[in-house]
């Protein structure tokens, strides 16, 4: 029902109820109820709620339930529930449930519940990586990590070493010798 001018729907209830305009709906439910304009959902389940305009999914069930506009879900399960808007998440169950606004989760499990706001979490530790504070930054491994909130500042775990020299004149650099 109300398929946009220049959309296309293909698989089972694929682009069902309210696709927008140039708008691309690829898989089983694909973009099945309220698909914004400009968006792509590929995948079964990829899109399926309330897809907002200009958003990308791509994968099983990525960005399934409340994608935000211009926002990206690549990978099974990406970004299935409540992601904002101008986030992107990347991997397996990256930002699954509650991603922030413009945040970015690249990674299996990273940001999997409540990321918040601003925020960039890279996992490569094979485990769920979560941060619900606004503009924090993690970098992590199964060997350790490097994070920053803006209630803790900069940390690093596993006995990560610095090597070079820091140096302080109005800012920090850190460089070799």
């Amino acid at each position: 029902t109300t398929q946009g001018g220049s959309s296309v729907a293909v698989g089972i209830n694929a682009g069902r109820t309210t696709q927008g305009a140039s708008s691309v709906a690829v898989g089983v439910s694909a973009g099945n109820d309220t698909q914004g304009d400009n968006a792509v959902a590929v995948g079964r389940n990829a899109g399926q709620t309330a897809q907002s305009g200009n958003s990308v999914a791509v994968g099983n069930s990525a960005g399934n339930a409340t994608q935000g506009s211009n926002a990206v879900a690549v990978g099974k399960n990406a970004a299935t529930s409540g992601q904002a808007n101008n986030a992107v998440a990347v991997g397996n169950r990256a930002g699954d449930v509650s991603q922030g606004g413009s945040s970015v989760a690249v990674g299996s499990l990273a940001g999997q519940t409540d990321q918040g706001d601003n925020g960039i979490i890279i996992n490569a530790s094979g485990i769920a990586l979560d941060d619900t504070s606004n503009g924090h930054i993690h970098i992590a491994s199964d060997d350790g990590s490097l994070d920053f909130t803006t209630a803790g500042g900069w940390s690093m775990s596993a006995d990560l070493d610095v090597t070079g020299t820091v140096e302080s004149d109005h800012g920090v650099s850190v460089g070799a010798t």
